[in-house]
């Protein structure tokens, strides 16, 4: 029909590359936050919680190399996974982890989840546009 808006394909490349920048700035916000846990998390949460990171952004390189569905749905559990250990570090009451680093952890989070989920809705609706 002449007045059906064209959905537009959402291109792989800059979907992809903006979750990508998306987490790497969480990395260069969260990093510093993580340093200050208590020592006894060291090798706890605060490593889980890099662990989990970083294996997000690796799925979403492995998604925007391979176009593998499972990559970007594994990024999207992590982000859940991170929002708990956040939550859990918060409601710990780590001195690191104040109100207001809390809150913006979480608008991170969220800009993060916004984007993944766009791309996962856009593979299920297939309007997404793999790379050539």
């Amino acid at each position: 029909m002449a007045n059906e808006k064209e959905i537009e394909p959402i291109d792989a490349y800059m979907g992809t590359m903006e979750a990508y920048q998306k987490i790497y700035d969480f990395l260069l916000y969260i990093y510093p936050i993580l340093a200050q846990f208590p020592k006894f998390e060291k090798f706890a949460l605060q490593t889980q919680i890099k662990t989990a990171v970083f294996e997000m952004l690796k799925d979403v390189i492995r998604f925007k190399k391979t176009g593998t569905k499972s990559h970007i749905y594994a990024a999207d559990v992590e982000l859940q996974s991170i929002k708990t250990m956040i939550r859990l570090s918060y409601d710990l009451q780590y001195k690191a982890m104040s109100k207001h680093r809390y809150e913006v952890i979480s608008r991170h989070t969220r800009a993060i989840g916004g984007t993944i989920g766009g791309i996962i809705e856009a593979i299920k609706a297939g309007t997404w546009k793999p790379d050539k």
